[in-house]
């Protein structure tokens, strides 16, 4: 027989189709984006959150600081 007239057959097992598909599926990633996206989404509100509150915190120390100079003057 020449190479060019034999064929090989290859057969694949249940076990290695299930392989392929986690190979495949795990690479893919399906959804991740909207949940990268969401992530990403919740930590620009968290830094926002955290402006915020600093913001707050300084115009609370700055109103204590009034009304204990206030309480000083009575």
């Amino acid at each position: 027989m020449a190479d060019g007239d034999r064929t090989q057959h290859v057969t694949l097992g249940c076990g290695t189709l299930i392989l392929i598909a986690l190979i495949v599926l795990f690479f893919s990633r399906p959804g991740m984006s909207d949940v990268e996206r969401e992530v990403h989404g919740l930590r620009s509100d968290v830094g926002e959150l955290k402006k915020t509150i600093e913001t707050q915190s300084a115009e609370i120390k700055a109103l204590r600081k009034e009304l204990e100079q206030g309480r000083a003057k009575e």
